[in-house]
């Protein structure tokens, strides 16, 4: 014989059950979709560094990224917000890899001091001028038609600021915060010298070359 309420129980516990089912279901879903939608990101930013601005589209992109056809029109049904969100992708790689760079120099000057702290840090930025590339190619089309184009205003800049933000960090950090250093100017020669061997027009930046501007604010 059941005890009293005993169907109520276990009809609260399979409600609840399905309900913890439902949620899990609906996290896995919104998972899916944000790994979509970086999957169709970073074709784009592909596509960007090998064909230019008009060789995105959406049928490229599900190409570029084995999609069904349709997948990046779902996702970003325009092109200018689909290129405003590869911007915003495009500035969060950019952080994401110097952070990795900062975490190393950090440890490195813990270690071995700041002459070796760097050369750590002008090796790194050579070596990833060569593993990001694309990644270059990606922001100087975008700050180029942002430049040309009222409705990406504020790209070029925002990708700027993502790809100096840790040069500027490791010259004030070696400057020890001093107002009289030219931050800025050091930054971007650092940063010109690795777009032009990004875009071809110059030489590889040697470790020598980095690590003496980083010097000069010493």
């Amino acid at each position: 014989m059941s005890k009293p309420g005993g169907n109520r129980k276990t009809q609260v516990k399979r409600a609840s059950g399905k309900r913890a089912g439902a949620t899990q279901a609906g996290t896995a879903q919104i998972g899916d979709r944000q790994a979509r939608r970086q999957v169709i990101l970073d074709a784009a930013l592909q596509l960007l560094a090998t064909r230019g601005l008009e060789g995105v589209t959406h049928r490229a992109i599900d190409e570029m990224a084995g999609l069904p056809q349709g997948s990046s029109t779902y996702y970003f049904p325009k092109k200018l917000g689909l290129l405003i969100a590869a911007a915003e992708r495009l500035a969060e790689m950019l952080e994401k890899d110097c952070d990795d760079i900062q975490v190393g120099f950090a440890q490195t000057a813990a270690r071995l001091g700041m002459d070796a702290a760097i050369a750590y840090v002008a090796q790194e930025l050579g070596a990833y001028a060569d593993k990001s590339r694309h990644l270059f190619l990606a922001r100087m089309e975008l700050t180029l038609a942002a430049a040309r184009r009222h409705d990406l205003a504020g790209v070029g800049a925002q990708l700027t600021a993502a790809a100096r933000r840790p040069i500027e960090f490791f010259l004030k950090l070696i400057s020890n915060g001093r107002a009289d250093v030219p931050i800025e100017t050091c930054a971007g020669l650092i940063d010109g010298i690795t777009l032009m061997y990004a875009t071809g027009q110059g030489p590889k930046p040697t470790t020598e070359q980095v690590a003496a501007i980083f010097r000069a604010v010493l």
